[in-house]
């Protein structure tokens, strides 16, 4: 019988130079025709200039994050040498200078109007900073308008926690938020910013800071809000998933903000038609801030996320949280876009743990109850072994062996850290142990024990199962 040849490896996608991403900014450009979102944009000579500086740092062997990304940014953030209503700032605002360090390219200033949406011109998109995104010209874009542009858009968007961005070069009292068409990207940029810069007053995070809100964070939601049919749907939605998550959510009135790891909102409950908006801009603004207008007066922080982003309808999801609990508003939005949860650059320590501190163990509350964030799993070179030890609850003494062994990586605040290693009795001991990705971080694990051997097992869970379902014999 005849066969075809296999399929050839797949050839890995080389990304865009910095220099064909222009070139394929302005052709959206072109493309999108929509003058009417930027107050100024750059000359293609003068961003090709920027570009190629970029790619040859790159051939240089400089590590640039955000090389072969375009963003723009509004009026009221300075770029150097674009006009900042009357004048020309010869700096660029920190934030800008960060981003363009890291590899990115001013594309142009997005203008404060009110334009119409990226998917439908019949329809308000708030200001051109979204819609540039969704439309695919730009990657990023800085904005102090908040969340209400980006579900009008169906992108996300980051506002961190009011003081953790430098406003040097920022001449707005308004918050400054990261769009881009996903959570990675934002939180790319938004990390990157984020810092104090020796000029502007910056507030750093909280020594106990909670980094994680366990598997089962409770979440509070508003019902019976004034919600368009599309808006309410997509809500409801939204609402089933995170419940079938493991999230426990409680409908509350709006106005009480009584909530505990999360407030769940929809960003806008209706999206107007763009002539409304614009013959009753105040009216028709209000109304689509309703929701999350009072984030900023309480000092919380927000992650905004299309639900609908597959049919471009805009209605967004926002999780509000407490100033310096934006990692756990990034995670729970990431049940709503299947993206991977990533880190914040907030300061913590990393621990391994082994048995009783897993998730679904006995001890894992431990950890939760600290504000611990669970980020993965892990597994050890040929070098430990288990023992059972005499606890209760059971658990493995982790010791130098001849085996690798699973278990997961769990991320602290500095004064939880040091909470939690006050909770280790004798024989546990933090040490460090070698993962199989290269890295050494600390670990719960024994230096001397006595116990039985669980050789045969390369997790602990692998033990529990095998007790659990063939009843308690010798370990071997």
């Amino acid at each position: 019988m005849n066969t075809l040849p296999p399929d050839p490896d797949p050839v890995p996608t080389v990304p865009p130079t910095a220099s064909q991403r222009v070139i394929a900014a302005f052709e959206r450009i072109t493309e999108a025709d929509r003058p009417d979102l930027w107050s100024t944009l750059r000359a293609v000579e003068d961003v090709l200039v920027d570009a190629k500086a970029v790619d040859e740092r790159v051939k240089a062997g400089e590590d640039l994050p955000l090389a072969g990304t375009v963003f723009a940014v509004p009026e009221l953030i300075d770029v150097a040498g674009q006009p900042s209503g009357r004048s020309v700032p010869e700096a660029s605002a920190t934030i800008v200078s960060r981003l363009t360090g890291a590899g990115a390219v001013v594309l142009g200033k997005t203008g404060a109007a009110t334009v119409a949406s990226a998917w439908d011109r019949t329809k308000a998109g708030g200001r051109g900073a979204a819609v540039a995104v969704a439309l695919g010209i730009v990657d990023l874009a800085l904005s102090t308008a908040g969340p209400v542009p980006a579900a009008l858009n169906a992108v996300a968007a980051l506002r961190p926690t009011r003081g953790l961005l430098p406003m040097t070069g920022v001449r707005s009292a308004e918050a400054v938020s990261v769009y881009a068409t996903g959570l990675v990207a934002a939180r790319r940029a938004l990390a990157l910013m984020t810092g104090p810069d020796g000029v502007s007053s910056t507030r750093t995070w909280p020594a106990d800071v909670r980094l994680g809100a366990g598997e089962h964070p409770r979440i509070a939601y508003p019902e019976n809000l004034p919600l368009s049919a599309a808006a309410a749907t997509a809500f409801e939605g939204v609402v089933k998933r995170l419940t079938a998550a493991g999230a426990v959510l409680t409908p509350i009135v709006l106005g009480e903000q009584d909530f505990e790891d999360a407030l769940l909102l929809p960003t806008v409950p209706d999206h107007p038609d763009l002539v409304e908006a614009l013959a009753d801009p105040a009216g028709v603004q209000h109304r689509l801030a309703a929701c999350t207008a009072f984030a900023n007066l309480l000092d919380l922080a927000a992650v905004t996320v299309p639900v609908l982003p597959g049919d471009k309808r805009p209605f967004g999801v926002t999780f509000l949280t407490r100033a310096f609990e934006d990692q756990i508003g990034l995670d729970l939005a990431t049940v709503c876009t299947d993206e991977p949860m990533t880190p914040y650059p907030e300061p913590g320590e990393e621990v391994v743990v082994f048995g009783a501190h897993l998730r679904g163990q006995p001890l894992n509350a431990e950890l939760t109850a600290l504000g611990a964030r669970f980020t993965g799993p892990v597994r050890t070179t040929e070098g430990y072994r288990m023992v059972l030890l005499d606890t209760e609850p059971p658990q493995p003494g982790v010791l130098e062996g001849a085996t690798t062994l699973d278990g997961e990586r769990w991320r602290l605040s500095p004064a939880a850290f040091e909470r939690f290693a006050a909770t280790l009795k004798e024989p546990f001991v933090l040490d460090r142990v070698v993962l199989d990705d290269g890295t050494a971080p600390l670990a719960v694990r024994c230096l001397t024990a006595e116990g039985p051997g669980l050789d045969r097992y390369e997790s602990w869970r692998g033990y529990v199962r095998f007790t659990s379902t063939a009843g308690l014999r010798g370990p071997g």
